[in-house]
């Protein structure tokens, strides 16, 4: 089975084909070390073992390990966050052929060639066994690699004329990824990366508001995100008003950075005759994309569920057998 993996650092997105059809999902990277103990004998733990040590899977704990920097692409958290979103999906486990994805900054040496190297490192750290306590282990057979953000533009790509080129803004959790690409996969024009600007601007601005009061997870603060403008949950996690307003400030603060940092990235392209914005906080930054880059509302694209773009675009990328 071959199972297309976007391993951010926030969350691992998955799509693959099964019966026809294509599956997806979503699974929260939110790891650390030791077991965690269930008080119900019918609870299963997701508590794993590599290379020796007990680590579990802890959306709540604030001892989880840090996953938005770079060091995560090969870390032992980046293994255990791919077996735990597999063991998620619902697919039994067996052995699978896997794809996965490294930053443009990583992906790609100065002179815009692959890094062999990295790639290489990328490959032996998801080929580690990572071992579920009480239960099957899936077996990574096979691991191929490629770029962030540039398989998102798959199909947008692939029917367009000659004569035309997409600019691919991906923000993610932790980078954010700008391609600009020749229509039909014929050729890279440019790429530039932010490797420290992306969701964690906002999800960091969070904690540390909130340092002094209660340590939140990483899944926790993205937890307030997404519902910061529901007034009753954010009363309910916030019942202190002046803290609700500090973390709503900061909110609004590191929102208006991610846009400005983003948008100083996008100035550096030009050419270009279509515009895709994905990743997860793609809706937060396109009002002022398309702002700068001026192209026609019909050519600037935001996909509905801009979290899956780019592991749907590699889906259908290699399965027209493009190589590596």
């Amino acid at each position: 089975m071959l199972i297309c993996i976007d391993d951010g650092s926030t969350n691992i997105k998955m799509a693959w084909r099964e019966d026809g059809q294509i599956k997806t999902s979503v699974t929260p990277t939110s790891f650390k070390r030791e077991w965690t103990m269930s008080f119900s004998e019918d609870d299963k733990m997701a508590n794993y073992e590599i290379d020796g040590e007990k680590y579990s899977f802890d959306e709540r704990s604030a001892d989880a390990i840090r996953t938005t920097e770079s060091f995560y692409q090969y870390s032992t958290v980046n293994a255990l966050a791919i077996h735990h979103a597999l063991h998620q999906s619902g697919i039994p486990p067996q052995p699978v052929d896997i794809v996965v994805t490294l930053p443009l900054s990583e992906y790609l040496t100065a002179d815009n060639k692959r890094n062999k190297d990295k790639i290489e490192k990328k490959k032996r750290n998801v080929m580690r066994a990572v071992n579920l306590d009480e239960g099957e282990s899936f077996t990574i057979r096979s691991v191929s690699v490629v770029s962030e953000s540039i398989p998102a533009g798959f199909n947008l790509l692939s029917d367009m004329e000659e004569e035309q080129s997409l600019l691919i803004v991906d923000v993610g959790g932790t980078s954010t990824d700008n391609s600009h690409v020749q229509a039909r996969f014929t050729g890279i024009t440019k790429t530039h990366c932010l490797p420290d600007v992306g969701g964690a601007l906002i999800t960091d601005s969070i904690c540390a508001k909130m340092a002094a009061n209660k340590k939140l997870s990483t899944w926790q603060a993205q937890k307030v995100y997404l519902n910061h403008k529901n007034k009753a949950f954010m009363e309910k996690f916030f019942p202190d008003e002046t803290l609700r307003s500090a973390v709503l400030e900061a909110i609004r603060i590191s929102e208006k950075t991610l846009i400005n940092r983003v948008a100083e990235s996008v100035e550096r392209f030009s050419g270009y005759s279509h515009v895709l914005c994905v990743g997860g906080p793609a809706p937060v930054v396109a009002p002022k994309v398309l702002e700068i880059t001026g192209v026609p509302k019909e050519r600037f694209h935001v996909d509905e569920n801009p979290q899956l773009s780019l592991v749907l675009g590699m889906l259908a990328w290699k399965q027209g057998d493009t190589h590596e």
